[in-house]
């Protein structure tokens, strides 16, 4: 799992947001369009409240198809839900990005017909990464990056590289106060992205030798391995967690005396993407629920519903005004996108991060 796989709810509400109307919905999907009228319900499998109801409402009104959303909390129950019987039924997922390689290569889902979508609003930055060359097998929904929420109190300033945020780990006062990420590759991570190597690497020699500094490192600090709620952080009982954008701006707006960073020198870039099952039973309704999905003002709605920003080209600037800590909602000011990486779910090596993760809950 990811650190935001244990989010039970993928949101940051920041006040109402107006829905699509549905003329302006069928004229950018050119109308129902290739008999999805004809399906009275979509099926969609996501993460819990990850979709703005005000879209949804909007979306039924302007197509007469209803979107049922049943809801998982990793990608872990995702995979496992689409290797099975169970899974055959649904419409559209919502897997993060490292996923879409194995989810393709196994067969799990099918290509994207670009003649029917639109991708034109989308920013070029999350298109064509290395998970899906072309986007063959998905479309970019939203983004959200690893990064570090701190008490600078606590942790003696500011956390700018992850051997900052190892140094602070072991600062008197801060051990036994530590959030780890709930994956063993974001811890792993920490440890390789220190030394300046690559988190995807296939050499697991590489990936044992970061997860013995890693273990060193717990057995000494003693940090905790829970959900990513972030009343902990606020009321100071943690000083020092690995966490997304979203959570540090919940957790700043209650407590603006900690600080967010996303530490050089590289960090995970996550994306969300819209994917569709091999075998999704109603295509014509999942290609207008996209449209409609793709078009500026759900992607707008959508972000202020999550906290986390929507795909759309421009989309700092066409926020309304008046949005507290907008500079959070897109990774804090000064954010470099393109030092950042995404990791790549390989079969190889995911049983090593795995079994690292569990030796590391044993020791802290």
């Amino acid at each position: 799992m990811t650190l935001h796989d244990l989010r039970l709810s993928r949101r940051n509400l920041l006040g109402a947001a107006g829905a699509l109307s549905a003329t302006a919905f069928l004229a950018a999907c050119g109308g129902a369009g290739g008999g999805s009228a004809a399906a009275s319900q979509l099926d969609i499998y996501s993460w819990a409240d990850y979709f703005a109801q005000d879209n949804l409402t909007a979306f039924t009104t302007a197509s007469g198809i209803t979107p049922k959303i049943t809801t998982y909390d990793s990608n872990d129950t995702l995979s496992a839900k689409l290797n099975s019987a169970a899974g055959t039924g649904f419409d559209l997922v919502v897997p993060t990005s490292g996923w879409i390689t194995e989810y393709a290569s196994r067969d799990l889902v099918q290509k994207i017909d670009h003649s029917r979508l639109n991708l034109s609003t989308l920013d070029p930055s999350l298109l064509d990464r290395a998970y899906d060359p072309h986007n063959q097998y998905s479309v970019p929904k939203d983004w959200g990056l690893q990064g570090v929420i701190y008490d600078p109190r606590a942790v003696g300033g500011d956390i700018t590289t992850w051997q900052n945020f190892l140094d602070a780990g072991e600062r008197p006062g801060v051990q036994g106060k530590i959030r780890l990420s709930a994956s063993g590759w974001e811890n792993v991570g920490v440890a390789l992205w220190a030394d300046g190597k690559d988190w995807n690497t296939t050499d697991q020699s590489v990936i044992r030798a970061a997860g013995d500094r890693m273990k060193d490192w717990v057995t000494r600090t003693k940090p905790q391995f829970t959900s990513s709620n972030v009343d902990p952080i606020v009321n100071g009982s943690i000083v020092l967690a690995i966490h997304d954008q979203a959570g540090a701006r919940r957790a700043i707006e209650q407590n603006p005396a900690l600080r967010w960073s996303v530490p050089g020198p590289t960090s995970q870039l996550w994306v969300d993407s819209y994917a569709i099952p091999k075998n999704a039973p109603h295509l014509d309704a999942v290609y207008s629920f996209l449209n409609y999905e793709l078009t500026e003002k759900a992607q707008i709605t959508d972000t202020r519903f999550l906290g986390y920003p929507t795909a759309l080209a421009g989309l700092r600037g066409k926020l309304p005004p008046g949005i507290d800590n907008v500079d959070l909602i897109f990774g804090g000011a000064g954010v470099d996108l393109s030092k950042l990486t995404t990791f790549v779910v390989n079969p190889d090596t995911i049983p090593v991060y795995q079994e690292i993760q569990t030796e590391l809950h044993a020791l802290s």
